[in-house]
Formats: structure tokens, sequence, C-alpha cells
């Protein structure tokens, strides 16, 4: 996924493995206590050259069918701290990635 991203958006820095804590604004006020997010990260974040985040890219395997609502409170975290979050159940081809990146016009979830 890392080189698809990496070829899908050329001109921008792809980070992988990115702590929650580097990305959440701790003024969220629900979300007020480190420990709700300290030990999460996201698989994907693809940022311009400024550092500024495009979006955060989650890729489900098998073992996030037990998941369902975890996925959706880490996502809703993100989401409420102002991210686009793109989450896969498989390697999107890079068109589907620039479409879906380029297409997110406010903050949603898209499930491929």
């Amino acid at each position: 996924m890392y080189f698809r991203l990496v070829e899908a958006f050329p001109n921008d820095v792809v980070l992988t493995q990115v702590s929650f804590n580097a990305l959440v604004d701790r003024k969220i006020k629900h979300w007020s206590e480190r420990s709700d997010f300290n030990r999460l990260s996201a698989d994907f974040v693809v940022c311009t050259k400024a550092f500024e985040v495009r979006a955060i890219i989650e890729l489900d395997d098998s073992s996030h069918k037990n998941r369902i609502q975890q996925d959706a409170n880490r996502d809703a975290l993100l989401v409420e701290a102002g991210y686009k979050v793109l989450r896969y159940k498989r390697m999107p081809e890079t068109a589907q990635v620039q479409n879906d990146i380029g297409q997110v016009q406010s903050i949603d979830t898209i499930l491929a």
C-alpha cells in the first residue's frame, strides 16, 4: 500500500504508522484523556510537502471483521480532529485512491 500511495501522490509525503498523539488535537473535549488514543496509530497518512494532512488511510485486513465498532470509534476521533479518513478492505488501484482523495470534499469515511 505504501508504494501504491507513493505512486499515486508523487508530489506528496506518505507516512506509515503515525501515532494518534501526533495527529489528534487534545482540545477535543470528550477525547481529552490521552489514554483514549495514546496507543493508536494510523496505517498511512498522505501529507503535502508542508505536512498538511490530505487524508488518513486505513487498510483493513480480515482481522478487522470483528472490530467494526472499534474502527468506527477510531474514525470518529480522526474525523472530529478534522481529518479525512479513507478505509479500504483491500488494496485499491492507484487511480481509485487518487480519485477518492481528490473527491473527498468534506470529512467522510469511504468503504471500498
